[in-house]
């Protein structure tokens, strides 16, 4: 209710937009699944983080 003791102006038509659009479980689901496919490659990934690390530190880039 308003100030005024009328119900308050509601937006027509994209309510139901604006719910999916912030809802949180789509990027909840998508960081697990990243967190899951993270931990399946982590040797690689710690391998590919060190050499991009090392290849930044010896092109003189520091």
């Amino acid at each position: 209710m308003s100030e005024s003791g009328r119900p308050a102006a509601r937006p027509s038509g994209g309510c139901a937009v604006r719910v999916l659009l912030t809802d949180p479980a789509l990027p909840v689901a998508a960081l697990g699944i990243a967190a899951i496919a993270a931990a399946l490659y982590t040797p690689m990934l710690t391998w590919a983080i060190t050499g991009g690390l090392a290849g930044y530190s010896l092109s003189g880039s520091v």
